[in-house]
């Protein structure tokens, strides 16, 4: 009798064993390193190792195309990426340089051993229903900014349901003009179609990274244009596939 589920249940029963595995290393080398770094170190291995198993191949257009110091991790900035699938992050901190700090919806913590990966990584975690302490988020996120870390966000919030690109929310553009650093678009394709919202199942194929000319929001006196400036850039990514 066929069964066509059971490879890919015992890859992703494999991908959560190897999650518990990698969390624990990363906590055991935290106190050596810091809980940042160590998690960054370890998220790295872990998700180039699935990234294989999985058959998924990443490309990256466009970076050689930023200024040196955004390259080579020496100018902090704020990466902000279209929102399509669970592989978005997985493949942003495989390619993006200095362990970026992600910007993350609080819910994101209830998440068995993931969620507190992310808590030792740095993972700057929002309240949304709550003003006071998402903008004491923020703050905390402009200060680690001010102290030379790099920062990674989804503007949208939330996963793509349909593969269009969402509105974006104002918080993490605060956030740049808080903390006077660049904002570098970037356009994510190929995602959706191997790992959309609510599935489990990773098709092989090819994640691309579309990276944008850095916005500088010391340009903008208008927050709202700010962030449609932004929007439209990461849309302009995004169409190119």
């Amino acid at each position: 009798m066929s069964r066509p589920f059971l490879k890919p249940f015992l890859v992703l029963m494999y991908a959560f064993l190897m999650l518990f595995v990698f969390t624990v290393a990363g906590f055991l080398m935290a106190p050596f390193m810091g809980g940042r770094r160590a998690m960054g170190k370890v998220a790295q291995v872990y998700f180039a190792h699935m990234g294989r198993i999985w058959g998924v191949r990443h490309e990256v257009d466009g970076w050689e195309d930023l200024p040196a110091d955004i390259r080579e991790g020496r100018q902090p900035v704020i990466y902000i990426a279209n929102h399509t699938s669970y592989l978005d992050a997985m493949m942003l901190t495989c390619n993006l340089p200095n362990h970026p700090v992600y910007l993350a919806k609080i819910e994101m913590l209830l998440i068995p051993v993931l969620g507190p990966a992310c808590w030792m990584g740095g993972c700057i975690f929002i309240n949304r229903r709550n003003r006071p302490k998402a903008i004491a988020s923020l703050q905390r996120a402009a200060r680690l900014i001010h102290d030379g870390a790099t920062v990674a966000a989804f503007p949208e919030g939330t996963r793509t349901r349909d593969g269009e690109l969402l509105p974006f929310k104002k918080g993490v553009f605060n956030l740049a003009q808080d903390a006077d650093v660049p904002l570098v678009p970037l356009g994510l394709t190929g995602g959706f179609g191997m790992l959309p919202p609510g599935g489990w199942r990773v098709t092989p194929g090819t994640f691309r990274i579309h990276v944008g000319r850095p916005i500088h929001p010391s340009a903008f006196d208008d927050l709202d244009l700010l962030r449609d400036t932004a929007r439209e850039a990461v849309k302009a990514l995004v169409a190119k596939g």
